[in-house]
């Protein structure tokens, strides 16, 4: 027997609208209620009504705006706007920046956005990687939305920076120093970024032959300089007494803290403990004496994931099959660390 094709009645009666509103939720047309517009997608999907058409729509209904949710506290995603920017510049789109801060839920603000303008689709860094409701976002809105260093459930990542190669190679430069005690201080498990930097860093010991006794260690922090200092200071009794001999922190922010404790506690780098560093700024060449970093091509990182994006955009049916771009990170280094000699 021939199942009947659903119909846009169907999906007004669904979704409890009228046949008005289903059409402008689908074109993007008229003031619509975001939650409104994410019922009728939901019935949308129930239903299995015309998912092509709505394909259609994405290559046709086309804003040329996109919106970038990140916590726009952190500078190093001013340049990575940047780039995105440079990107869409080149084939006519422009970018909205949202700030989700330490906000879980990014999906509330996300739905509050797209109820205040019509985006063509989203690219979000959102501070946990555990929030299962961005997915339905995708499946119920009909804009594409790709991640930046996350791994999110039915989400696609636009790109995926090495952290590991990089964490890998510091961790090793440190050990050829005679350094066991490093500390790894950044971010928590919940971030890509933590879990890539803790396999690189064990990975080292493994590939320099030398075992993790347990001097040396890594700690879980907020990305922030407060969780910087209060990393520090806890790990200030092992610094006197030579247990951590080099601090690694995975976050510019958490540095901060680091050189705050090490200044109030009247501390020398590198001749009372090594410090390395992610991104290379201002701060990291001023000081004395400059200090060793890994450098993420932060430009690059954003014009590659608008690539990503806009395909997704203009070639709906391949969303989520496009392989992220992979970015390399580089290691640099200066004079923040010295060589220790082993009792």
């Amino acid at each position: 027997m021939k199942k009947n094709k659903v119909t846009i009645k169907d999906v007004a009666k669904h979704a409890g609208v009228g046949i008005g509103t289903v059409s402008r939720a689908i074109n993007g047309s008229g003031e619509i209620n975001a939650e409104t517009k994410l019922k009728v997608f939901k019935s949308i999907q129930d239903l299995g009504y015309t998912p092509n058409r709505i394909a259609r729509t994405m290559r046709t209904k086309q804003y040329k705006q996109i919106a970038l949710f990140v916590n726009i506290s952190n500078v190093a995603f001013t340049q990575i706007a940047n780039g995105i920017s440079q990107y869409l510049d080149t084939v006519g789109y422009s970018v909205s920046l949202c700030n989700v801060g330490d906000d879980e839920d990014v999906r509330v603000k996300i739905l509050a956005a797209l109820e205040n303008q019509h985006l063509d689709g989203i690219i979000i860094a959102p501070p946990r990687e555990d929030n299962l409701n961005l997915s339905e976002i995708v499946n119920q809105m009909g804009i594409p939305i790709v991640t930046m260093d996350r791994d999110i459930p039915g989400i696609p990542a636009g790109v995926y920076t090495d952290y590991f190669t990089s964490v890998n190679k510091a961790v090793q430069y440190l050990l050829s120093l005679g350094h066991r005690g490093i500390a790894l201080i950044g971010g928590s498990h919940t971030r890509r970024q933590f879990r890539k930097s803790k396999e690189g860093y064990e990975q080292a010991f493994i590939d320099s032959g030398i075992e993790n006794t347990g001097e040396g260690i890594i700690i879980e922090s907020d990305l922030s300089s407060q969780g910087g200092k209060k990393a520090m200071n806890d790990l200030l009794p092992k610094i006197r007494n030579g247990t951590i001999t080099a601090i690694f922190s995975l976050n510019h922010y958490i540095f901060h803290g680091v050189l705050q404790v090490i200044r109030d506690n009247h501390l020398r780098y590198p001749e009372d403990i090594s410090i390395i560093t992610f991104e290379d700024y201002e701060l990291t060449h001023l000081l004395d004496p400059p200090v060793t970093v890994i450098r993420r091509p932060l430009n690059d990182i954003g014009y590659s994931v608008a690539q990503i994006l806009i395909r997704y955009i203009n070639e709906p049916e391949l969303y989520g099959k496009i392989e992220p771009f992979r970015i390399p990170t580089e290691f640099i280094i200066r004079e923040s660390c010295g060589f220790l000699k082993r009792q």
